[in-house]
């Protein structure tokens, strides 16, 4: 039986000295890694924003990346939760958190619904 597709979970967080990325796959994607042993890191990412920081650790701009066609029934739910993921993304500047403790604390963490 097919899981439901519901929401997103964090997959992804990379953190460098100019950028802050986070991404998301499906629910029923990371169940299908999950179940199979594997972190859920490996599940194809549908969504992914990253703020990018200048010099003086200004942000200088917010961006939104799909990797969903038109057709792809996740893309409106990739779309509809961005505010979710760039919160993540912001929480992680705002705090200055390293890249260890920002997986230790969102990775996996289900976005539904816009906030």
């Amino acid at each position: 039986m097919r899981e439901e597709i519901t929401h997103l979970v964090v997959n992804w967080i990379d953190i460098d000295k100019n950028v802050i990325l986070v991404g998301a796959t499906d629910n029923q994607r990371w169940k299908w890694d999950t179940d199979s042993g594997m972190s859920g890191a490996d599940a194809k990412s549908i969504v992914w924003v990253t703020l990018t920081v200048d010099g003086k650790g200004r942000v200088v701009s917010e961006q939104a990346h799909f990797f969903c066609c038109p057709e792809d029934p996740t893309r409106s739910l990739a779309m509809s939760n961005l505010m979710g993921l760039f919160e993540i993304a912001w929480t992680i500047k705002n705090e200055n958190i390293k890249e260890m403790n920002a997986r230790k604390r969102f990775f996996g963490k289900m976005i539904k619904d816009a906030v």
